[in-house]
């Protein structure tokens, strides 16, 4: 801090106006826990010399709590709403080295840059999204220095989870209000489709697998969604309605072979990749073979397992299939979708139905002659 021409004597936090303080809680997901957090903070404050501050991972205070004469102390050293905290506005104190180190750490006395900070001691610790891992801010908690509580450090990490906690729950309320209100709208939609909130999180689906969340859609605009396909977004409620639609782009699947079988998917959106198991990777071999003119499920029968009998496994291997792969599949008779090239991956080891690669053996001797009937081992 001296190498950089900082004044010790010299405690001059840089402030934000009120309506910047107001737009920054309003954005900030800790904003449904902050009520919460200072009750439970000023039911226990009794018991120690304390004051509480939730910051933003600019520094910027935004909400405290606290009993009215350490608040009164806080004022004398701008630690108000709209004071920044950063290291480059109040040097070296617990909540500017949580935002850099993103941990939990305790500050005591001459240990601050300030000496106006002296008489003090603050412990921080970071508040994470519990969904994304994403920093969302930092919790402080600042007191006498000749009085430090022994867990404080502690105290301020449960006070972080709380606040995590409460961010989770609120979001679990959102999205059983958005299935509540456009809950109608999802189960009159013919095939897949998910429910999603503004952020892309999934409330709910329906006809296939979703995954946890997509990239946050916009009105109209087509992405692909893996499991299910290239979706159109539609506003319902608080959120939105993605819909299955035809690709607008020719969609590209390579199998790769080379090990565990795995595919990946490159076409509206961003590329996408899934692990397989060795008997639907044949199955995308067989369906890839037959182009458009695809299989029934009887045919599928007769060429993995040499007879018809396994018709039911064989719908029930598709629809497992169908989870994984989505709107790469068409039914009726099963084969690739309109738009879908399957390629098999450089070095993948494979004579196309009859997969090296994946331990085919031939059929047992009383199946039919033909060659192509294989059982995987």
């Amino acid at each position: 801090m001296a190498g950089r021409g900082l004044d010790p004597d010299t405690h001059a936090p840089r402030h934000v106006p009120p309506e910047e303080v107001a737009r920054r809680r309003k954005i900030n997901p800790l904003s449904v826990g902050m009520d919460r957090l200072a009750l439970i903070f000023n039911e226990a404050d009794d018991d120690t010399d304390l004051a509480m501050g939730v910051f933003d991972t600019d520094g910027v205070l935004l909400w405290r709590a606290g009993e009215a004469r350490w608040l009164a102390v806080a004022d004398q050293l701008q630690l108000v709403e709209g004071a920044v905290w950063d290291e480059a506005s109040v040097n070296t104190t617990a909540i500017s080295l949580v935002i850099a180190d993103s941990r939990p750490i305790r500050v005591v006395g001459a240990d601050h840059y300030n000496s106006a900070l002296h008489g003090l001691y603050c412990a921080a610790a970071p508040i994470h999204d519990p969904r994304t891992g994403v920093l969302l801010g930092v919790v402080g908690l600042a007191g006498p220095a000749d009085h430090v509580q022994p867990a404080s450090t502690a105290l301020a990490t449960t006070m972080a989870a709380l606040a995590e906690h409460e961010v989770v729950a609120a979001h679990h309320r959102s999205l059983a209000e958005l299935r509540k209100s456009a809950g109608a709208q999802l189960a009159a939609t013919r095939g897949p489709a998910l429910l999603v909130d503004r952020d892309g999180w999934i409330a709910d689906s329906r006809g296939c697998t979703p995954p946890d969340a997509v990239a946050a859609p916009d009105v109209g605009a087509h992405q692909f969604v893996p499991g299910i396909g290239t979706c159109v977004a539609t506003a319902v409620g608080s959120g939105w309605l993605l819909r299955r639609v035809g690709p607008s782009n020719p969609i590209v699947a390579e199998l790769d072979l080379r090990g565990e079988p795995s595919l990946t998917v490159a076409g509206d959106g961003d590329e996408w990749r899934t692990v397989l198991t060795r008997r639907h990777a044949q199955i995308l071999l067989l369906l890839a073979e037959a182009k458009e003119s695809g299989l029934t499920s009887a045919r599928l029968s007769r060429l993995i397992f040499g007879d018809t009998g396994h018709v039911v496994t064989v719908r029930a291997e598709m629809s497992r299939l169908r989870r994984v792969v989505g709107a790469l599949l068409a039914s009726r008779p099963y084969r690739l979708a309109p738009g879908v090239t399957l390629q098999i991956a450089p070095g993948s080891v494979t004579t196309a139905p009859d997969v090296n690669a994946l331990g085919v053996a031939p059929a047992p001797p009383h199946t039919p002659g033909d060659a192509r009937h294989r059982r995987l081992a």
